[in-house]
């Protein structure tokens, strides 16, 4: 498998979907504003994404995919004790019966669900229930979308990365049909209704283009009656122990939002400024992670520590030479960035500003995002689901510390800061043991590069800066301007050092 051609592919896809995202936050804006209704559907669609992350993305493609590529590699040597495709099948039915039982929960338990984990909007009766229906509406969307995780995660196994990558894009654009749909009506109802109706079709469409892109490797992916084998003991055991991880995440996006619930609009800042934010973290930490998994678990299989300290390293070095200058540059252009983008319309200044804020402290925590997705997939690749889990609890546990410690001072910024500090303190703790077990290590070269990169994007950011505080910044034509040459001239310099640098 080419490594770099795939983390290209993924992350390519990752950017074309995130610049749909961006156009469907700027109509969003710009249709619902920064207040009660976006509030109700963000708050509303965070259920559906919330369990997509604990039983779809979040721990079933990590748990799954060595598993299966096991499996596939048993079968390939007559050892096997059933076809893949009956493995696979088994594994979905099994997970579409624990959506069953957890839709039909959901739809009883709504209301105390939307009260959990948007207290505030309590003081506002009306906005309450509206939450509630949407939030029941939206809750079918899981079926689907977590349908579309576990298929991903089979064509992963296949080293098809491309089709999985571009699924999130199709979400994007029913949204914005969506969107479209809607400005044209003025009841508040009928808007969260059509972007609901939006949601669900996209799930609809992800799932069938994800299934047939299977069938045509005639590989089928059938609901049988499901049985409990050995490999799915297994699966449950080792899944039981990610989802503890994931839950207590899950756990901190619902306090982070709880914060939110008691400002008005803070919801909505929030998820903008982390919308911008998770940009180059999707197009690099997440397609690297998403590509390594395989490649580091054959390194580790074979003992080769020459080849698994080589792709780390390498994928640090690469890794970072575009997070580090991202930072630089969300940090000094948050503001002409959130008001190009998003200042239109319903949105006001006052919500640029509280954005552009929030913006500026979470940009820091990039770099410690980026690279604990190498050290965490290390520790998955050798089998060991456990302490990527404990890492996870530790720094979340601190989040929630400082959130509760600053909001009384800062309200909602004490959010960003929490993610900032659980961030590095995750990405500390994963590396250490990484190091103590000789999983990893760090090259003379990294260090090197890395110091190299910083200083670089240092002279970046003060050129965008000097750009912006002169008013050369005006425009989204501008903003692009400055972003390419100034991103240009940080590349030319920072990749010729690199490969010069031994």
């Amino acid at each position: 498998m080419s490594i770099h051609r795939h983390i290209f592919k993924v992350g390519a896809w990752t950017a074309v979907s995130r610049v749909l995202g961006f156009a469907r936050d700027m109509l969003f804006a710009n249709v619902l504003g920064a207040g009660r209704l976006s509030d109700i559907f963000l708050a509303a669609f965070k259920l559906p994404n919330m369990f997509r992350d604990l039983l779809g993305e979040g721990t079933m493609q990590v748990v799954f995919v060595p598993m299966f590529t096991e499996h596939r590699k048993r079968e390939a040597e007559n050892k096997a004790d059933i076809p893949s495709e009956h493995f696979a099948s088994n594994i979905f039915s099994w997970l579409m019966a624990a959506l069953l039982g957890i839709t039909i929960l959901g739809l009883i338990l709504m209301p105390f669900i939307i009260m959990v984990i948007t207290p505030g909007f309590a003081s506002d009766p009306e906005k309450m229930q509206m939450t509630i229906l949407v939030g029941r509406i939206l809750f079918f969307y899981l079926i689907f979308v977590i349908g579309t995780a576990f298929l991903s995660s089979v064509l992963n196994a296949f080293s098809d990365f491309a089709w999985a990558a571009a699924m999130p894009a199709m979400l994007n654009l029913f949204l914005i049909g969506g969107l479209v749909v809607a400005r044209h009506f003025s009841d508040d109802a009928t808007m969260l209704y059509i972007l609901s109706a939006a949601a669900l079709v996209s799930g609809l469409t992800q799932t069938v283009i994800l299934w047939l892109r299977l069938k045509r490797r005639n590989f089928g992916i059938r609901l049988i009656r499901p049985r409990l084998t050995p490999h799915i003991r297994t699966l449950f055991k080792r899944l039981g122990v990610g989802l503890v991880g994931t839950g207590f995440y899950q756990i901190n996006i619902v306090i982070g939002t709880l914060i939110a619930s008691f400002q008005s609009g803070a919801v909505t800042w929030l998820y903008y400024s982390d919308r911008i934010v998770q940009l180059p973290f999707a197009m690099i930490g997440l397609a690297a992670g998403t590509v390594l998994l395989t490649s580091l678990s054959d390194a580790i299989a074979n003992n080769n520590t020459g080849a698994l300290y080589a792709q780390q390293n390498g994928a640090i070095r690469n890794s970072l030479m575009f997070t580090l200058p991202c930072v630089a540059g969300l940090v000094v252009l948050a503001m002409p960035i959130v008001g190009i983008l998003f200042e239109h319309g319903a949105w006001t200044h006052e919500s640029t500003i509280a954005t552009a804020r929030a913006i500026m402290i979470m940009a820091l925590v990039l770099p410690a995002m980026t690279t604990s997705q190498i050290y965490s997939r290390t520790l998955y690749a050798a089998q060991d689901v456990k302490t990527p889990v404990v890492t996870s609890i530790i720094s979340l546990a601190a989040a929630v510390a400082v959130y509760l410690t600053l909001v009384g001072f800062i309200g909602y910024l004490a959010v960003p800061i929490g993610t900032v500090v659980s961030g590095y303190l995750k990405n500390l703790l994963l590396a250490r043991i990484c190091m103590r077990r000789k999983l990893f290590k760090f090259q003379r070269r990294t260090i090197v590069s890395v110091t190299l990169f910083g200083a670089l994007s240092a002279v970046m950011g003060a050129g965008l800066w000097w750009a912006n505080a002169g008013g050369y910044i005006r425009g989204i034509f501008s903003l692009g301007i400055a972003i390419s040459a100034a991103g240009a001239a940080y590349l030319a310099i920072a990749w010729t050092a690199n490969k010069k640098i031994k």
